[in-house]
């Protein structure tokens, strides 16, 4: 008789049959993750919350907030996907299609929607 590679019951019905259920099929497969791919989820979950506060503090394509208001919003500076020089000099942080540059104003930033002369 076999036994469900993750809980050890027997199982039941076809020969070839690896688990006894869906959520020990799933629990087998989770445990099974590595620990650079659990670091490279983490970096991924992150870029993605860095884009929707910079979405939601720059609805109309540009604008200049406080750090702070980021930093609510679970703002990383840390982790971003590219960067991106301007012809005046200013360096933008972008996280996918939203960047940021630090703003003359000590404590803010300027954010903008990329366009297409940027890529």
């Amino acid at each position: 008789m076999n036994t469900c590679l993750y809980c050890k019951e027997l199982l039941t019905g076809r020969v070839d049959k690896k688990f006894c259920n869906p959520l020990c099929k799933s629990a087998y497969h989770n445990q099974s993750l590595t620990s650079a791919e659990t670091y490279i989820r983490n970096i991924n979950k992150q870029l993605r919350t860095n884009r929707s506060a910079l979405k939601t503090a720059c609805p109309q394509g540009k604008a200049t907030v406080r750090k702070e208001f980021l930093l609510k919003l679970g703002m990383d500076f840390k982790h971003l996907t590219h960067s991106w020089k301007s012809k005046g000099g200013n360096l933008y942080y972008f996280c996918y299609d939203y960047g940021y540059t630090p703003a003359i104003e000590s404590g803010k930033v300027v954010i903008v929607q990329k366009q297409d002369y940027m890529s």
